[in-house]
């Protein structure tokens, strides 16, 4: 999706923060800033997107260190308008992501060494945690391979935040930094996958900058 300048302009004000953020001084997660986009109220769950891509952005955008956050401003333009049926294509698609792509590179991973008190006991339960996410997530994918109906969507929606979950761990406890932004760049090029799935979008709108730019307007009174 082509961003006009006025549009981007706007978004770059924006600070992607945790948690959904206040709207007022223009600090949003990223599904927040769908919402306000959108003209939705100030929520981190707006009606015109894909559940199963909120599940999925919620624990990366939660997890990210602050500069990488912000590489998602661009995902919510496409985010918008993606509650479209499509769920069952991206439930797939990510299935397919963390079979031949996620769990082969995190298969033998181990917990850092260098954190302080990182003794056996730690480590041990490192390892423990991030394989139960890992069997968590082959668990739920493995069940919503087929999906015909609202349980199944549910169990998909599930298994989505089980993936996001696991990446954001393991780029969080990745043993170097170079390690950990390639895992960040592999959760992002997914997050990438699943917005393009599905047909058409809405259409960009100059709204979408106006409203945007209304949340700066009280700010740039109080300064002038």
């Amino acid at each position: 999706m082509h961003l006009d300048i006025r549009l981007e302009r706007a978004l770059e004000r924006v600070e992607l923060v945790t948690g959904v953020g206040t709207r007022d001084a223009g600090r949003m997660c990223v599904m927040s800033l769908v919402a306000c986009l959108a003209g939705e109220e100030h929520t981190d769950s707006p009606g015109c997107a894909s559940p199963l891509i909120r599940a999925f952005a919620i624990p990366l955008n939660d997890n990210m260190p602050h500069a990488v956050r912000q590489r998602l401003k661009p995902f919510a333009p496409r985010i918008l308008g993606t509650q479209d049926g499509m769920d069952t294509q991206r439930a797939e698609l990510l299935r397919r992501a963390l079979a031949e792509e996620v769990l082969p590179r995190l298969g033998g991973r181990q917990p850092p060494q260098s954190r302080r008190f990182a003794g056996p006991l730690w480590r041990f339960w490192a390892i423990l945690g991030m394989r139960r996410l890992e069997r968590e997530a082959e668990w739920m994918m493995d069940r919503a391979v087929a999906l015909s109906d609202g349980a199944d969507l549910a169990r998909a929606i599930a298994a989505a935040g089980a993936v996001g979950r696991l990446l954001a761990r393991a780029a969080r406890e990745a043993p170097d930094p170079k390690e950990a932004d390639r895992l960040w760049d592999l959760a992002i090029g997914l997050l990438d996958r699943l917005c393009d799935v599905g047909g058409e979008r809405v259409a960009p709108s100059p709204a979408w900058a106006q409203r945007l730019e209304k949340v700066f307007e009280p700010r740039a009174k109080i300064g002038s």
